[in-house]
């Protein structure tokens, strides 16, 4: 056992209200003094710190103050506080050991939930090395899992409980709760849990269940018959008629696949023609508009030529007059004077020459371009009707084939309808078949469960009685009168002491003797390596000390006397002294602790009477106005 946790302190605060509480120191504690000073309200409330449903009970001291604060080491010694309101709920983690918020806290719910870590229980446990844990809580093996409230009673123990006759195992005293009980007292000497056992469902559950199932059974197979109808086709005719139209199908896909292609074929054929013929159609209209263009420019060219031969036979007719008289003033060739003149007509007359030849030269090459644009324009034109023709034939040919085609498909849907249905109807039957199986499996018999079986609870023999001797080393160590045995009834879940049940004695030696179990739990947990919190709370484990006049608890029995008589008391505290290595002990007692125990523990007393050192738990509260005093 190496996972501790160790209490630091136990405080408390409020609005107007002066800070109480107690410090803890690692090893042993006491806390003693008289009644009515607040030594149970502490133990309650520690308890409540843990994730206890009920906040200690109130007391009239405690009025002012609203909230808990519990230091805490925890086992990889880290120190936090956890506070949380005594109204209950939630708890706060805050860092390091404090008695007010600060920064760098984180909340956790006060309700134990094994899927989150976000809860106190869960967080505690994993800090401890519990982990998740299942224990069966019923004969049937059903399971619940490990809480720390589970632990809560092997390290919470009241007065009223110290003194009980019942288990300190089966704490609640109550049998609903006795098998988990005992599993988790199991589970912390073994450290084995119930994670492999497999419920079993009680004989009066499976006859529920099985009732249920007949009668969904019964109406699932109604809801067939009647969709099957009043005259159904035999199994055999309708296999028959499923391979019949299955060999028609097949059929079927092949023609239709034949139809398909051709009129995929012949769709595809209408587009490549129509494509073509709208090819050569643009092509044929591009042909003709430049034809158009260039028949115009054959028309400028003439108009050239024309005015060019106008040109030309002027300047003939210039020149041949040279060397006569003039025609109109009849003079001479040597008296006339525009020898410059007729040289520039020579000039322009042989230009118009010259550009006349160019131009016809240029309308010769145009008329052959032209020649050949009208040759491939006519041929396209050509191509174009007989791509139009073809268009026709295939728009016929694709006429003819889409209502084969159609057909095909019409006849291939109805079959698959008519298969469809033969299919649902054989799927009924079988679906049918599986559900009267199912029908006459639930009509077998439930086996009756052998008289006295159950899930397997509780310690094994071994454990036990290991278990009980680490009580009798703690008892011995104590200085118990005598020379006791300790042994460990597995039937009652309770030590007995020299064959006696621990419940037959006197409430001192209950005490003692249930306080030795707490305590010796712990060491066996040491000694195994098993987890344990590694702290026990005890209230008045030494009651044989009271003063029997004064005390709510009487006179001593004769069992009691013996036990005051031979000195336990000194005994049982440096006992629980030496062993501050492996545990934390804080004991709550009314009678003084012998003054050898004094000095080797963390020793706090309530006096109860005002100016006599500490009080109590919490600073007396002024006395009120008719005069009397809280009690």
């Amino acid at each position: 056992m190496t996972a501790l946790l160790t209490l630091r302190h136990l405080a408390f605060t409020g609005p107007d209200a002066v800070g109480a509480g107690l410090s803890f120191d690692d090893g042993l504690n006491i806390l003693y003094g008289a009644s009515n000073t607040g030594k149970s309200f502490a133990v309650e409330a520690l308890n409540f710190m843990f994730g206890g449903s009920k906040p200690p009970e109130a007391i009239e001291e405690a009025a002012p103050y609203d909230r808990a604060w519990l230091g805490l080491r925890l086992p990889d010694g880290a120190e936090v506080t956890l506070s949380r309101a005594l109204a209950g709920h939630g708890f706060t983690v805050h860092p390091g050991l404090v008695t007010a918020p600060g920064d760098g806290g984180f909340t956790l719910g006060h309700e134990h939930d094994p899927k989150s870590d976000a809860n106190l229980s869960m967080h505690l446990l994993r800090l401890l090395g519990f982990g998740r844990k299942e224990l069966v809580k019923n004969a049937n093996g059903e399971k619940d899992t490990l809480s720390f409230r589970h632990l809560a009673p092997y390290l919470f123990t009241s007065e009223e409980t110290i003194i009980a006759k019942r288990s300190p195992i089966l704490a609640s005293g109550q049998h609903i709760f006795a098998t988990v009980e005992r599993n988790v007292f199991k589970l912390l000497l073994t450290g084995i849990d119930d994670s492999a056992v497999t419920p079993s469902i009680p004989p009066k559950t499976l006859a529920a269940v099985k009732a249920g199932k007949i009668e969904l059974v019964d109406e699932w197979l109604a809801g067939i018959d009647r969709e099957l109808g009043d005259s159904p086709p035999s199994r055999e005719e309708l296999k028959d008629q499923a391979d019949r139209l299955e060999e028609s199908l097949e059929a079927l896909r092949r023609d239709l696949a034949h139809a398909q292609d051709r009129l995929d074929g012949l769709v595809g054929e209408r587009r490549r023609t129509r494509d073509g013929r709208d090819e050569a159609r643009a092509r044929a209209a591009d042909l003709e508009l430049t034809l158009t263009q260039f028949a115009k420019l054959d028309e400028v060219y003439i108009s050239d030529i024309e005015r060019l031969q106008a040109v030309e036979e002027g300047g003939a007719l210039l020149l041949a007059m040279t060397g006569h008289e003039c025609p109109v003033c009849g003079a001479p060739p040597g008296a006339q004077v525009h020898k410059a003149h007729v040289e520039e007509i020579g000039r322009s007359h042989g230009a118009a020459a010259a550009e006349i030849r160019k131009i016809r030269r240029d309308r010769a090459d145009l008329a052959g371009v032209m020649r050949s644009l009208k040759a491939e324009a006519t041929g396209l034109r050509s191509r174009e009707a007989v791509l139009v023709e073809e268009l026709a034939d295939l728009d016929a040919s694709l006429d003819e084939a889409r209502p084969a085609e159609r057909d095909f498909r019409r006849r291939y849907e109805g079959f698959t309808a008519e298969q469809a249905w033969v299919s649902r109807l054989l799927d009924l039957y079988r679906r049918r078949d599986r559900l009267m199986v199912e029908r006459s499996r639930l009509d077998v018999p439930i086996p009756k469960r052998p008289a006295g079986e159950k899930a397997a609870t509780g310690l094994d023999g071994p454990t036990a009685h290991a278990f009980a001797q680490v009580v009798l080393q703690v008892l011995q160590a104590w200085g118990f009168p005598g020379r006791p045995s300790v042994s460990f009834d597995l039937e009652l879940q309770d030590i007995r002491l020299d064959g006696k049940e621990r419940s037959a004695n006197g409430k001192g030696v209950r005490a003692l003797l249930h306080a030795a179990m707490k305590v010796a739990l712990l060491v066996f947990c040491h000694q195994r390596g098993r987890p344990h919190p590694g702290f026990v709370v005890l209230d008045t484990p030494l009651l044989t000390y009271r003063e029997p006049l004064r005390s709510r608890h009487g006179a001593l029995s004769a069992d009691e006397q013996v036990l005051k008589d031979s000195g336990v008391a000194g005994r049982f505290y440096a006992h629980l002294a030496g062993l501050s290595e492996i545990g934390q002990f804080l004991i709550v007692e009314n009678s003084d602790p012998p003054p050898e125990a004094l000095a080797r523990a963390n020793v706090q007393l309530f006096s109860g009477e005002p100016g006599d050192g500490r009080y109590g738990l919490f600073p007396q509260r002024p006395a009120v106005n008719n005069g009397q005093s809280p009690t």
